[in-house]
């Protein structure tokens, strides 16, 4: 009997890198001062076939740095935030399951494919920071302003006192989550 149920994965708990994240500030048109920098995709040298004298960079699809110092809270625009906001709700309510898609397309083992169809959907619902950027938004600010919120709250939910430290919650001798 064929399941209909996909296998159930448990969530990346760490991720290993032997890159370099580095900004590309010239990416992001709608990025003011600093927070073009924010972003910073892993850089990672590969050999080339056939002439491991030459190297070639490769950008691993999966992991970026969300770098908080490098922006400078003064470059957050709040009415350029409101749009982006207003543009991300609308396309969650147009198509939620594109924005599945869209995820989903930036794990490791998606194919080209999928990646393909997920910058598409991406581009129709206006989800590009381009796009975003000529609607008045630019997407940036609110990935800041969101993981600043997503991190602190998990500090705000974990550390007890300033002298607490945080213990990743795989880590040898502590107990599986609940």
């Amino acid at each position: 009997m064929k399941s209909d149920h996909q296998p159930v994965s448990l969530p990346r708990a760490h991720v290993s890198t032997s890159g370099t994240f580095a900004a590309v500030p010239q990416g992001f048109r709608g990025a003011d001062g600093s927070l073009a920098y924010a972003l910073k995709p892993e850089f990672t040298a590969v050999p080339t076939a056939g002439d491991p004298s030459h190297v070639l960079l490769v950008t691993p699809p999966d992991r970026v740095l969300l770098d908080f110092g490098a922006v400078d809270p003064a470059d957050l625009d709040p009415a350029k935030l409101a749009r982006d906001c207003e543009i991300i709700r609308c396309a969650a309510l147009a198509d939620p399951d594109a924005l599945r898609r869209i995820v989903a397309a930036l794990r490791p083992d998606a194919t080209r494919a999928e990646q393909e169809a997920a910058v598409q959907a991406a581009e129709r619902l206006g989800l590009t920071e381009a796009a975003a950027a000529d609607a008045g938004g630019g997407l940036l600010g609110v990935v800041v302003i969101v993981g600043a919120c997503l991190f602190a709250s998990c500090f705000t939910a974990h550390c007890k006192s300033k002298q607490e430290e945080t213990t990743p919650p795989d880590s040898p001798g502590q107990p599986p989550p609940k």
